[in-house]
């Protein structure tokens, strides 16, 4: 439900999310601070929705709170942790979404297949993508699952957003949506490949490998990645229609 308030603490909270994934890594007084941030921002939310999605992000976050504190003893929670960090920002970003108080024209899914189908199988394909990229990072896998998925997500997410962008009359909003859907996808390529071809140089040369700020922007572009394709799934059901629908 369109809400101006909710909308701008909401995009408080996706700010304060990108901080707190950035700076997860590095820990010291930034990342606290951007943890309380959120924190803050999420509380508010929470009391002015009122509903399940709000609650459901500030129990995320504090469970995420949670396996940071295990995150030296378990490998497995340190990926639970990282998963969750995504997570919790798509979450946010579809609480904008539904927030947010603008307009866009309604349109026709003329597509084969729909645009609601790749709307809705987009944001799940990338969680797990986020997953298995957390797997690797951890030494639970081998880089093969992770690249495999790369190859095929990130087909996947072209593909919807090339769709949404060529859909006769679409509005600017899912244009916009759709091409920094598109251009975050690539940076996030891009840099998923130099860290890993940095990690494999470090490992060659018998060097241990510290935190590199290249595979933390790799991990930041993931969760915007994850976070703009639900807020496109947001607006593809929102404005974009079956024929008959649209007719009518």
């Amino acid at each position: 439900m369109p809400n101006r308030t909710v909308f701008r603490v909401s995009l408080a909270a996706i700010a304060a999310a990108v901080g707190v994934i950035a700076t997860g890594p590095f820990g010291g007084r930034v990342h606290s601070g951007a943890s309380l941030f959120l924190a803050i921002a999420l509380i508010a939310l929470a009391l002015l929705r009122r509903d399940r999605f709000a609650s459901l992000s500030l129990g995320l976050f504090v469970v995420g709170g949670g396996l940071a504190r295990l995150m030296k003893v378990s490998p497995w929670a340190a990926v639970g942790h990282e998963v969750l960090g995504p997570a919790l920002l798509s979450l946010v970003c579809f609480i904008a979404a539904d927030a947010w108080p603008g307009n866009d024209l309604m349109v026709e899914d003329s597509g084969k297949p729909s645009v609601w189908a790749l709307a809705r199988i987009t944001p799940p394909a990338i969680l797990l993508q986020v997953f298995m990229g957390a797997l690797y990072r951890h030494a639970i896998t081998n880089v093969a699952l992770h690249v495999v998925g790369a190859m095929f997500v990130g087909a996947l997410i072209m593909f919807a957003g090339i769709s949404v962008m060529i859909l006769p009359g679409v509005g600017k909003a899912l244009q916009r949506v759709s091409g920094a859907l598109l251009g975050v996808t690539v940076v996030q390529f891009m840099l998923g490949i130099y860290a890993y071809v940095s990690r494999i140089t470090a490992e060659e040369n018998g060097v241990l490998a510290g935190v590199s700020h290249v595979a933390v922007s790799h991990i930041v572009t993931g969760g915007l990645t994850m976070g703009l394709s639900v807020v496109l799934a947001i607006l593809v059901y929102r404005y974009v229609r079956p024929s008959e629908a649209v007719a009518a």
